[in-house]
């Protein structure tokens, strides 16, 4: 979790220490979410350095930002989809169009007790899911973005994003051929 204001008035002040502790902080999440749409590391390490350049760069209107977080992830699916426009040379290339996303599995370094095959199947599932629906899911259960901040990413309704990740649960529910328990 980012604090917006602890970050943005260092960054407006030319604080290079709380810029590098941005980069620091949000530049794995931002890696994965670029090369969820370009297949490609250093084609994603690019896009995410030209946002931190960007935002240096501009650093004067940096308090300006509403969500520091989405506006990092916004600017990312941008750099993403232009790439993506010039490399297949599409101009109609956007989120709405969005056919595929590749879900990039997320290491676990806590030792948990769930076992690596079940693992495996989880993220095969949620591989297995609409483009959207797993940018959706990806965005919420991995990133840990709130639902407003999703919807202004994909640039979608809250409604929406809500209706992407039940679909998203509901199929992998299915996949993984596991029972809904019974209320009483």
């Amino acid at each position: 979790m980012i604090n917006d204001y602890h970050f943005k008035s260092g960054i407006a002040k030319s604080d290079q220490k709380k810029f590098k502790q941005l980069i620091e902080i949000t530049s794995d999440e931002l890696l994965l979410f670029a090369i969820g749409f370009v297949r490609n590391k250093e084609v994603a390490e690019e896009i995410v350095s030209d946002v931190y350049v960007k935002i240096w760069n501009n650093r004067s209107e940096i308090e300006n930002i509403l969500n520091l977080k989405s506006y990092l992830f916004i600017c990312v699916r941008n750099g993403s989809l232009s790439y993506l426009r010039k490399a297949k040379n599409d101009p109609t290339i956007s989120v709405e169009s969005l056919s595929d996303y590749h879900f990039i599995p997320v290491e676990d370094n806590n030792n948990t007790p769930i076992e690596k095959e079940t693992i495996d199947s989880i993220y095969s599932a949620i591989e297995e899911l609409p483009a959207k629906c797993k940018l959706a899911f990806t965005l919420a259960k991995i990133n840990g973005l709130k639902y407003s901040q999703i919807a202004e990413i994909m640039n979608i309704s809250e409604k929406t994003v809500n209706n992407h990740l039940v679909n998203a649960v509901q199929k992998i529910t299915e996949i993984l051929n596991v029972k809904k328990r019974r209320t009483k």
